[in-house]
């Protein structure tokens, strides 16, 4: 059957936003209920079979050649605090040039020798493994770029003995000779800075998810696809689609507090009704809401022609089960 999933990852069900005519209109025709989830990978994890949280650090490494097979692996992000509206936001930064790459990594890779971790870098990020599973929660990248990251911290048992790590690694970069010139190098920020994120191991068994086809423009999910077998479409290509994949999961990040992703949305009517004729099923996710939680739309054939319920906004369902 031609079921779709689409995840709008950038609602957050704010009652104010502007959510167009088309979204309220399926949202009160469908069924609608309130999941329990903390984050976005701990979403995607779920809707792509992996039991909790997606590994996204390692699902990352593995499609950079990275061999994680036993390991337990973290992503060290690296940023810079740039200035937004008053306040100091985080934000990624581009990965550098070989030679200064090379020579920071040769500097930690050192400074790591007598660690229980073990560094490995790609192509922008690096990574971090170990043998065994430290206790030890970040939040994921959603929750925190372009945000004040301040009151975002790293959780669990582990946590101290991260910190004290990574600070100290932080200031080794900070020290070194291709940062103390930002100017003559020509790059905009030091590369010293870093935020980890995307922790967890493989599992053994791959999953085996119900979406035969991924379209997302995240890195992690299209690693995730690759590693799970998943052949990819582009978002763009199926915003003008008549006619979507089978079985489709498609990651819609358009950011909802502009009236442009409504439009955007609206312009999928045409493929929904396809999906629908051909007795396809939409599954509608919301993203995490401010109040915690996402919110799931279920809506059939026969649910599009409720013309008597009401247009309604994501934020008020009733609890639910995954």
């Amino acid at each position: 059957m031609a079921d779709l999933c689409l995840w709008l990852s950038g609602l957050r069900g704010v009652p104010e936003d502007d959510l167009g005519a088309v979204l309220p209109r399926y949202w009160g025709r469908g069924r609608s209920e309130r999941l329990s989830v903390d984050s976005s990978l701990e979403v995607a994890g779920r809707l792509l079979g992996f039991k909790g949280l997606l590994p996204a650090a390692a699902l990352l490494a593995e499609s950079e050649g990275i061999a994680t097979e036993g390991h337990w692996v973290i992503a060290l992000e690296p940023v810079a605090f740039r200035g937004q509206a008053g306040r100091a936001v985080l934000q990624p930064l581009p990965g550098l040039e070989e030679a200064a790459a090379a020579a920071l990594f040769t500097s930690a890779v050192e400074h790591m020798a007598d660690t229980p971790w073990t560094l490995r870098r790609g192509a922008r990020r690096w990574y971090v493994l170990a043998t065994d599973t430290p206790d030890l929660h970040c939040p994921d990248p959603e929750q925190v770029w372009g945000r004040e990251p301040l009151a975002l911290q790293v959780t669990g048992t582990d946590a101290r003995r991260w910190n004290a790590f990574l600070n100290e690694l932080q200031m080794l970069l900070a020290a070194h000779p291709v940062n103390q010139d930002v100017d003559a190098s020509g790059q905009e920020e030091p590369w010293c800075l870093f935020w980890a994120w995307g922790e967890g191991r493989l599992p053994s068994v791959r999953p085996t998810p119900k979406w035969q086809t991924v379209a997302a423009e995240a890195d992690y999910l299209q690693a995730a696809a690759c590693w799970l077998g998943l052949p990819l479409s582009y978002p763009k290509a199926l915003q003008a689609a008549v006619k979507l994949p089978d079985d489709l999961f498609w990651v819609w990040s358009g950011a909802w507090l502009y009236p442009d992703a409504a439009k955007s949305f609206a312009a999928l009517v045409p493929a929904l009704q396809s999906l629908w004729r051909s007795g396809g099923r939409l599954e509608c996710l919301t993203g995490v809401l401010a109040s915690g939680g996402i919110e799931r739309l279920t809506v059939r054939r026969a649910d599009r022609w409720r013309f008597w319920r009401r247009p309604a906004r994501p934020g008020h369902a009733l609890p639910g089960v995954w």
